[in-house]
Parts: structure tokens; C-alpha cells; sequence
């Protein structure tokens, strides 16, 4: 089942063009409700069905001031009493009129009814084959069906795959997936089914968790039992079955995960007027922001084409360090390049220095300040290379030969691989531009994240979620250290223009009004 991803930024542009900063109230909000996955199946001789993950809706939700909006978060359904009894249904939850469905129990294995709503909880099977339950269209998909001969049990549905039969007589049937949202600012997956139990004799395996908080099914190797998992706290993830072998005596199930409301809209709206209710969200935000790097670290990306240099190119990015001292052993704090004898840029004590080959180009005096944002720019136009701090010019060289950045690729945060000369700080919205002189005379730096315009070769904008993805049409992987390295809601932009996105988490129940 697919479920899409909505751009709320891009779908309110509109609106964002005309909004002062905070001035107005939100006219819709992105959404993401997951309900709670339901319980594992219990279990006396053989295996129990997943629980099923609970429903996830995602979309926009058109607000209107001054209206208290309900915020429901789920519970996670618990295990049978008895092997004659369908695990607990998870809770479900809701954000005003956004209704998830709470996960279907599993079942045990003399017990053939169906999982409930949202993704379906998995059956046993004792000679009969149940019927699994169907899950809910749009929120989650069905069960694993129980094979006749088999003593192990199918996994729970997933909000993003349907579970999985048992694989053999001693293998339970894995949860399906859930689905991934980066509503958060980070790739989170959401609302995977349990695993089912297993418990015939030695080898007995249980199912796997769907990915999304699914917990893992129980088994019994014919000597010990192993318990099943339940669901990821806040996931909406089915608990696992439960797996037994005879004379061991009764296994109860796993409990499902519970659920999370999240909601998300661009920065230029007011936060809510208040919270109401015994649980008030966690408030974030997401969007443009940093890399952080602990002084150990590097960004680095390979390649020799986008990096190479034969004509103008320009180099620019912002950085907030906390001091201008050599991080790490082997070489002066590199701000991007990869080491002097290819090409680099460094900014020991706070002057920059561009080396190309192996000797400085250009260099400034000391013009950067700590704990600051700070703009650079390294251009060449023609035969000119010009530093830029902050929008003017600090310093100039000539230089007209094909720059090679050897076999390495190029470092961000270091100036060399394996986070040598390691800054300490934040960096923001590094591009490349190889073949475009884009600045040549003074100028004001941009206070919008920056664009892949014509013959950008390198763009790292540090959104949440993919901080280290390039936007250029080359989309190199990062892929060196990155030890010490995480994304900061730091920015040098200007909060209250749509770059970024408040975010408000629940966990527990509560009200909103905007």
C-alpha cells in the first residue's frame, strides 16, 4: 500500500510569500497519527499470531483559529489471558477528525478469529488454516495466514506490507513493514507488525518485527522458551506471538507498541495559543538548518569530476565554529578540499588560506570571529581567485591551471579524510559551483538556503533528515568519517521565513489550540 509524503512547504508557498513572520495563524497543519499496534497471541503448544501494527494516516488538515483541537494517543493492545482468546486490539488515536485504528490482536493457535482494525493481527493454526485478519484500507494491511501443518504462527500486518506466513514448521512469520515519514525532520518508521511464535521442537525460530517497532515472535528451542518482544514504545508496532512446546506450560504474548500524534507547519505561522490536557508535545523544529561537527569528523564525498577545476568556479558555504584551533593531528582546520596538495581551503586563527598544488593562492589576515555565523566564498574568475568573508573581498591571488582534486574527493568540515584538521562547530548550505564565477565583486550573502542554479557540482543545504545529501544533480553519497557529526537546528537563516517547520510530538493525550 502506498501512502505518499506531503510537501507542506511547497503546496503553502503561496501563502508563505505573503506572511509576516508569526503574524498569521496556520491554515493547515501536516499530520502524521499512528495508533497503538495491537498484542501478541498467547500460547500452551505451538505457535501465536502477531499482534498487528496500529493504523497510520498522514496528510494536511486545514486549522481554524481559536478552535481546541483533541489530541488521543493510543495504547498499545495487551497480550490474551488464555490460549482461547484473541490478544487486545491496540487503542486508537486521534488528532481532531484524523482517526487511526488501533492494530489487531494476534491470535492463539486454538483460536482462529481474525486480528481488528489497522494492520491485522497473525493466527495460529491447529489443523485449520484462519482466517487472518484484513487489516483497514489506508491504514494497514493483513496478516500472515497460517499454514495447515504448521504448529508456528504468521507475523502481524504492517501499515506499509502485509505480515508473512510461517516459513516452515519451526519458523514463525515475520511483521510486515511499517511506513518511513521525516515529518520529524528525521526518516522515522512507523507501525510495524509483530513477528509470530514458533514452538515446535530444537531449531524453533520466531518471526522477525516488521521494521516500524514490530517486536520480535517467541520460540522454544525444545530445552527453553524465549519470550516474544513487545512493540516500540511510541511506534504503533505489533507485540510478538507468543511460541511454546508441550509440557513447558503457558506463554503469554508480547503487548503492542503505543501510538504518537505529530503535526508540522512552516515557522512564518504562530505557534499554538496554548495546550491543554494532562500531556503537552514535545515542540522542534525541522528544515534548513546545520551539521555539527565534534571536532573528529568530516563530510566526505567522492569523485574527481564534479571537483575538478578548469575554468571559473566559485566555493561558499557558512560556518559557526567555536574556535579557529587545529581539531585533530596532521594540518590547520579545514573548512572544504582535501589537503594541500590538491586544493583547500583552511582557516587557521581565523584567516583564510586557499592552497592549490601545494602553495597558498591567496590568503587573508585574521577577519573571522568565533561562535558566529560566517559566510565564505572562494571564486575564480578567469585568472583572479578571490576570497570572500562575509559578502568582501579579504584576499586575491591568480591562478589559471586545471585544479585536481586527486583521487580523494573532497572533505567538508576537514581538510583532510579521516577528519584531519577537523573544525569544531556548525556548517550550513555548502555549494560548489564549477564552471560560474557566481560573485565578482562585493556583495550581501543570500539569507535564503542556497539553489542548485547552473553547474552546481556540490550542494549540501543540511535539512533535517538528510543533512549530509548533495542536491546537486550528482547526489554524491556522503561517505567518510562521520564520527562526531550530527544535525543542529542551528541555522544562519533567519527563523519566521519557511525555512523551517515547528514541530509538535504527543505521546501521551492533550489538546491543542491554535
Amino acid at each position: 500500500m502506498a501512502q505518499g509524503l506531503f510537501n507542506l512547504k511547497q503546496q503553502l508557498q503561496g501563502l508563505i510569500q505573503k506572511a509576516w513572520a508569526g503574524s498569521q495563524t496556520t491554515p493547515a497543519v501536516e499530520y502524521l497519527v499512528v495508533a497503538g499496534g495491537g498484542g501478541g497471541g498467547y500460547e500452551v503448544n505451538g505457535g501465536a499470531g502477531g499482534g498487528g501494527a496500529g493504523g497510520l494516516l498522514q496528510g494536511l488538515l486545514p486549522i481554524t483559529f481559536g478552535t481546541s483541537y483533541t489530541v488521543t494517543v493510543g495504547g498499545g493492545g495487551a497480550t490474551a489471558a488464555s490460549n482461547t482468546v484473541t490478544a487486545s486490539n491496540g487503542q486508537n488515536s486521534v488528532f481532531s477528525s484524523i482517526t487511526a485504528l488501533g492494530g489487531g490482536g494476534g491470535a492463539a493457535r486454538l483460536n482462529g478469529a481474525s486480528g481488528g482494525s489497522g494492520g491485522a493481527g497473525g493466527d495460529g493454526t491447529n489443523g485449520t488454516i484462519w482466517a487472518g485478519g484484513q487489516g483497514t484500507f489506508g491504514q494497514g494491511n493483513k496478516s500472515g495466514i497460517p499454514v495447515t501443518s504448521y504448529n508456528s504462527a504468521p507475523g502481524g500486518g504492517g501499515a506499509g506490507t502485509i505480515g508473512l506466513n510461517s516459513a516452515t514448521n519451526t519458523i514463525g512469520g515475520n511483521g510486515g513493514a511499517g511506513i518511513a515519514s521525516a515529518i520529524t525532520g528525521s526518516i522515522v518508521t512507523y507501525s510495524g507488525g509483530g513477528g509470530g511464535g514458533a514452538g515446535p521442537s530444537g531449531g524453533s525460530t520466531g518471526g522477525t518485527g516488521g521494521v516500524g517497532g514490530g517486536g520480535n515472535g517467541g520460540y522454544n528451542n525444545g530445552s527453553t522458551n524465549f519470550s516474544p518482544q513487545s512493540g516500540g514504545t511510541n511506534t504503533g508496532g505489533g507485540g510478538g506471538g507468543a511460541g511454546n512446546y508441550t509440557g513447558y506450560g503457558a506463554v503469554a504474548g508480547a503487548a503492542g507498541g503505543s501510538g504518537i500524534v505529530i503535526i508540522s507547519y512552516p515557522d512564518i505561522y504562530s505557534a499554538p495559543a496554548s495546550f491543554g490536557g494532562a500531556n503537552s508535545p514535545t515542540a522542534s523544529t525541522s528544515g534548513s538548518g546545520s551539521f555539527y561537527n565534534a571536532g573528529a569528523g568530516a563530510l566526505g564525498y567522492s569523485g574527481t569530476t564534479p571537483y575538478n577545476f578548469t575554468g571559473n568556479f566559485t566555493i561558499e558555504g557558512w560556518y559557526n565554529l567555536a574556535n579557529f584551533s587545529n581539531a585533530s593531528a596532521g594540518g590547520n582546520p579545514g573548512l572544504i578540499g582535501y589537503g594541500t596538495a590538491n586544493w583547500v581551503l583552511v582557516i587557521p586563527g581565523g584567516a583564510y588560506n586557499f592552497y592549490i598544488g601545494g602553495s597558498v593562492v591567496a590568503s587573508s589576515s585574521a577577519v573571522a570571529s568565533a561562535n558566529v555565523w560566517n559566510h565564505f566564498a572562494v571564486v575564480r574568475n578567469g585568472s583572479t581567485v578571490t576570497i570572500y568573508h562575509n559578502g568582501t573581498s579579504v584576499a586575491t591571488g591568480t591562478n589559471s591551471s586545471t585544479i585536481s582534486i586527486g583521487s580523494n574527493g573532497i572533505t567538508v568540515g576537514a581538510n583532510g579524510n579521516g577528519g584531519i584538521g577537523s573544525v569544531t562547530g556548525y556548517m550550513s548550505n555548502v555549494r560548489i559551483v564549477n564552471g560560474t564565477a557566481v560573485y565578482t565583486s562585493n556583495f550581501t550573502p543570500t539569507t535564503a538556503p542556497l539553489t542548485a542554479i547552473t553547474n552546481t557540482s556540490l550542494l549540501v543545504n543540511t535539512v533535517s533528515g538528510a543533512y549530509t545529501a548533495d542536491s546537486s544533480s550528482y547526489g554524491t553519497a556522503a561517505n567518510s568519517n562521520t564520527t562526531g557529526i550530527s544535525w543542529n537546528q542551528s541555522s544562519p537563516f533567519a527563523t519566521g521565513l519557511g525555512y523551517k517547520n515547528r514541530v509538535y510530538t504527543w505521546t501521551g493525550s492533550g489538546t491543542v489550540t491554535f
